[in-house]
């Protein structure tokens, strides 16, 4: 008998590790049925490690050979994909993210709509170390809530070329009434290089407005009976109504155009989480055969809401709740807010149902109305915002008293922020000549009717009861189309100080859009309170749609540490400047940022970028180069007739306004016509100021004060025929060089009239007269 037991005991301490592994698997795979019960998700879902209280993912950063439109395009994916894999995690659980970067360049993940220890944030070198090349690094942080959210690079413009992936953290406890789940993000694509993109926007390449439709032309115009009001947004130097800045190759829903998603059965309600990855699109949102059931917006749950589409803004996430036909398979389209392109997915079996069509925005129409906002006056884009806050004293004692007034008269807040609203308004009109809109919808009917955020309501109170005082901030939301320059309150990042605020106070900001543009503002690190009249049930959000022409008005509680990111989440008008640091007084840098400044995040919006044009014609030859950023421009042209006549400026200049800009350099041109041998050098020093839109002007005077004038002008008859003019004075009046004669002052008109035919973004045919040279035509080249 004890040999048996004995053997016995040693069979089973041989076999204990073999039950134990089993044991442990079980248990992973309890984990993961937990996780995934009664879900499917159609965005690449990663199966995670389990320990304790941990979900762990491994995550590798790399390029990738992509071709979404028949050609192949070097981009960046996570994990071998784009999008990449959906991570999905429990809510009271450990996240612990390991990504690996894998390219020759650094790279970095920020968690958006996370709220997280601010070194885990993923903005490099404010709030986290870059991932240098070959490098991991671990993000580590508590699961503290639910909802629908996404990742994305934070380091250059690499967001647009790939590196994003959603995030589905599952409540404690399940709250809303779905079977499945069905995650969609939405991308745009582009082909071209994101870096060569904003070089062409920066230098005003009318090819992007010609393959978007929003170029506006005088026969257009005319033949729309828009003439007046064209003229009048080209003498406000504004070009038209922009939608979007970049016509893109391909809009894209996980990954592809179109999608079917035929697994669910006939009656399972499915909930369909939106989450909108773009750079720069907008994107309008409906479904065959019926409405949007709302349920969610930005993670955090809605009182549910009936509507027939929804333009869901960059960085934003919506949840929906679908019932699949019985016979039918719903389209869920996604149609660019511009309407250049859409993608689509098939929700369920059986005969497709088409989504009902977006119409195509009216961009004369809508310039004419815009011209009629304005009522004629000038505009101003620098307008002065207050950054450091008003802060005033709540009074606590007396809050439960206001709640319950408020429940007696519902939206008394917002009628009073109304009441403040037009006072601001007022001192809006009196300073730059036009009204901002309080509506959001205000704008939005210039393209399509249909949907407004004020449509969100929180199904809880989101009154914010702590904090003793109250710091009002606001931010005019402005930009230069003519050089591409997004700000706040006239000021890009690195021109200004960062926003102090003290942890226990209520921040409320105004936004003003002074532009003709969305702005999605995005705060890091915090929910804010949209104040969208709706009251004490006002939503939360992380990122909040800014209508063109219009003002929204947010609120959040300073409950955080150290400095937090905020921006247009825009791509390139983040780029180009449009971003604050909020940082919380008192409050000290970690210490294991020391090897990263945070001056490497200001060089965002200083870079420098290079072009030129090269023309070639029968009766001369011209060579143009421009290296410019924000600030500072360097110019160089040259031209050279083949009659013997030439002209050469060098020259820096300074913009120390918008569209004013002081410049010194040297000239040198021809003493005598149809003498090479025979030239002048001088050194000049001059200001350039840009009149109407259209016209752009130049007046200066040389060491030999002898003053000069130019004009320049360039209008668009159509979108591809463009009128240009040149047109120099020059004279002396013998203050230091002798005059040809004793009572003559000496003086040279030069001028040059002719047209451009675009053919492509790099080519277009020239045509034209010039006094100097004589008539002629030729190719030019822009590089």
């Amino acid at each position: 008998m004890q040999q048996l037991l004995a053997g016995n005991s040693l069979l089973f301490q041989r076999l204990t590790p073999f039950f134990d592994r089993i044991m442990k698997r079980i248990y992973f795979l309890s984990v993961i049925l937990l996780l995934t019960t009664n879900y499917l998700l159609y965005a690449q879902e990663l199966i995670p490690e389990m320990k304790g209280d941990s979900i762990i993912y491994h995550l590798t950063i790399d390029f990738k050979k992509v071709n979404f439109t028949g050609k192949d395009v070097t981009a960046i994916s996570i994990n071998n994909s784009i999008p990449g894999p959906t991570l999905r995690f429990k809510e009271g659980k450990h996240a612990v993210i390991k990504v690996t970067n894998n390219m020759d360049v650094e790279t970095s993940l920020h968690w958006h709509g996370l709220l997280l220890p601010n070194y885990m944030d993923g903005v490099p070198y404010l709030t986290t170390p870059p991932i240098r090349p070959g490098k991991t690094l671990t993000y580590d942080f508590p699961l503290t809530h639910s909802g629908t959210y996404w990742f994305h690079s934070h380091t250059g413009l690499q967001e647009q070329r790939g590196v994003y992936g959603s995030i589905i953290i599952d409540p404690k406890e399940k709250i809303l009434d779905y079977d499945k789940d069905l995650v969609l993000v939405l991308s745009d694509w582009t082909n071209d290089n994101p870096h060569q993109i904003l070089k062409n926007l920066k230098r005003h390449n009318e090819w992007y407005g010609i393959k978007i439709g929003n170029v506006p032309s005088l026969v257009n115009s005319i033949k729309s009976g828009t003439l007046k009001s064209q003229l009048k947004l080209w003498a406000m130097k504004m070009p038209s109504m922009h939608i979007s800045d970049i016509p893109y190759d391909a809009f894209l829903i996980n990954g592809a155009e179109e999608q079917v998603y035929d697994q669910f059965k006939p009656g399972e309600k499915v909930r369909v989480r939106v989450i909108n990855a773009g750079a720069s699109s907008y994107f309008w949102l409906n479904i065959a055969g019926g409405h949007l059931n709302i349920v969610s917006a930005d993670g955090i749950d809605v009182q549910p809401v009936h509507v027939p589409k929804v333009l869901i803004g960059l960085a934003e996430t919506y949840d929906f709740i679908i019932e699949v036909d019985e016979a039918k398979s719903l389209e869920f389209q996604a149609t660019a807010q511009d309407v250049t392109g859409s993608a689509s997915v098939f929700i369920g079996s059986g005969e497709k149902m088409y989504a009902p069509d977006i119409r195509k925005p009216d961009y004369q129409e809508m310039g004419m109305r815009m011209a009629e906002m304005h009522g004629g006056a000038g505009h101003d884009m620098s307008l002065q915002g207050e950054e450091k806050g008003m802060v005033t004293k709540i009074d606590h004692s007396s809050m439960d008293h206001e709640e319950m007034k408020k429940e007696k008269n519902k939206g008394h807040e917002d009628h009073k922020m109304e009441r403040m609203e037009k006072k601001e308004n007022k001192k809006d009109e009196n300073h730059t000549g036009h009204k901002m809109s309080t509506d959001p919808t205000a704008l939005m009917t210039m393209w399509d009717v249909g949907y407004n955020n004020s449509v969100l309501k929180s199904k809880e109170k989101t009154t914010i009861h702590t904090g003793d005082s109250l710091r009002n901030l606001t931010f005019n939301l402005t930009g230069n189309m003519w050089r591409y320059t997004w700000s706040i309150n006239g000021k890009v990042l690195s021109a200004a100080d960062k926003i102090k605020i003290k942890k226990g106070e209520i921040v409320r900001i105004t936004l003003n859009n002074t532009t003709m543009m969305h702005h999605p503002m995005h705060l890091h690190g915090h929910f804010f309170r949209v104040l969208n009249g709706n009251g004490e049930y006002a939503p939360l959000k992380h990122t909040v749609d800014v209508p063109p022409m219009s003002r929204v008005t947010i609120e959040f509680a300073a409950n955080e540490e150290k400095d937090w990111f905020f921006h247009c989440h825009l791509l390139y008008h983040m780029k180009a400047g449009m971003a604050r640091i909020f940082s919380y007084e008192g409050s000290k840098r970690d210490e294991r940022l020391a090897p990263y400044p945070v001056g490497t995040l200001y060089k965002m919006d200083k870079a420098w970028f290079t072009w030129g044009t090269l023309e070639g014609a029968s009766q001369y030859g011209s060579l143009s180069l421009v290296s410019s950023n924000t600030y500072n421009q360097i110019n160089l042209m040259a031209e050279f007739g083949w009659n013997q006549n030439y002209e050469f400026m060098l020259d820096y200049e300074r913009f120390v306004g918008e569209y004013f800009r002081l410049y010194g350099g040297v000239k040198s041109e021809n003493e005598k016509k149809d003498a090479f041998e025979d030239h002048d050098l001088v050194g000049r020093i001059g200001a350039r100021y840009l009149l109407w839109y259209v016209l752009d002007t130049d007046v200066s005077i040389d060491y030999k004060l002898r003053p000069e004038l130019n004009l320049n002008t360039h209008i668009p008859f159509t979108r591809r025929f463009i009128a240009t003019g040149h047109f120099e004075w020059k004279t002396n009046f013998g203050l230091v060089e002798e005059v040809r004669g004793k009572d003559v002052i000496d003086q040279e008109f030069t001028y040059t009239a002719g047209f451009e035919y675009l053919l492509n973004k790099n080519f277009f045919l020239i045509g034209n007269y010039d006094n100097r040279f004589g008539w002629g035509g030729g190719l030019g080249w822009r590089f």
